[in-house]
């Protein structure tokens, strides 16, 4: 008897991972451009205007922990020779997005010859149910031309293998666009 209960344990336990399928996580890229320093010290400092330009929203309904390091997107459009980026993670007790250390998860790393924009974590990040993470970007006057013509492409290896399988078979891409302005509620 007690082998019996052990073994409808075991069906139950694999019955329940092959129910959670591609449906039940979702990355969403939302489009942003919501200046960050209304004083222009940033710019001043860092030779640009300092903008969120978008934002990355991780959703998840399982209760697995899945945990992440990298997040990497491509540039398409006119060649950039440097883009300076950080990422942030949004502290979801808070209503508004705070560009403070405290929620700076790393900055990015331009690769010039490929084009692409990597942010390696300092340490893994847990998803949580609702992750949202934000891209922000110190853009010089003359790169803001270049950046309205084109776009970011999210890179599927770096995702966790749940969240690579959600992707459809269409790029996620994250275009600016440089004459909206955005709130911050997000």
């Amino acid at each position: 008897m007690k082998h019996y209960g052990i073994y409808v344990l075991s069906i139950i336990s694999t019955l329940s991972i092959y129910q959670i399928t591609a449906d039940h996580f979702n990355i969403a890229l939302e489009p942003k451009w919501y200046t960050l320093d209304h004083n222009g010290t940033k710019a001043n400092q860092f030779g640009g205007k300092w903008v969120l330009v978008g934002s990355i929203i991780f959703t998840k309904r399982c209760d697995y922990q899945i945990s992440m390091n990298t997040i990497s997107f491509y540039w398409n459009g006119q060649k950039l020779d440097n883009l300076i980026a950080s990422l942030y993670k949004k502290n979801l007790e808070k209503d508004i997005f705070l560009p403070i250390e405290e929620n700076l998860v790393c900055d990015g790393i331009w690769n010039k010859k490929k084009q692409t924009l990597l942010f390696n974590f300092e340490e893994k990040i847990n998803l949580a149910p609702t992750t949202i993470f934000y891209l922000v970007l110190t853009i010089p006057e003359s790169t803001q031309n270049i950046l309205s013509n084109g776009s970011f492409t999210l890179e599927k290896q770096y995702l966790p293998k749940p969240f690579k399988k959600a992707i459809p078979t269409e790029k996620l891409s994250l275009a600016i666009d440089t004459t909206s302005s955005s709130c911050l509620k997000r």
